[in-house]
């Protein structure tokens, strides 16, 4: 596998760790930002696989649904989620009023370990 590929799938682990981390002590905000931060490091892991090295988050959205969703490589809610986190993680980020249950933020916990093995077992493939 790439280098590149290999160190994005890498930092995608490092902060699937954090989010555990994280959750388990009680910093749910991080937690979320960690959940968004693993996702983005995966997206960007398939992103290299297709020789696309984007900076800007538009920019790797659009490729990755040009690339993976367009095409149906990838489920569509894969999409959906990552959506949904990038607005949980401005949230935890950026708004003085953010606060998140601990299910609601196990919830992302679970789609961010769903992705993770999903892309970890097909990535060869894709």
């Amino acid at each position: 596998m790439d280098v590149k590929i290999t160190k994005a799938i890498s930092k995608a682990e490092y902060n699937y760790e954090s989010t555990q981390v994280n959750f388990k002590n009680g910093h749910l905000l991080s937690a979320v930002s960690s959940s968004y931060f693993t996702y983005f490091w995966l997206v960007k892991a398939l992103l290299f696989k297709k020789d696309v090295f984007d900076e800007t988050y538009h920019g790797i959205r659009n490729h990755f649904r040009q690339l993976y969703f367009n095409t149906n490589l990838i489920p569509s809610k894969y999409l959906i989620i990552w959506s949904e986190l990038t607005n949980h993680r401005y949230e935890a980020d950026y708004e003085l009023r953010s606060s998140f249950t601990k299910e609601e933020v196990q919830e992302m916990i679970i789609w961010t370990e769903e992705f993770l093995a999903f892309v970890k077992e097909n990535i060869e493939k894709l």
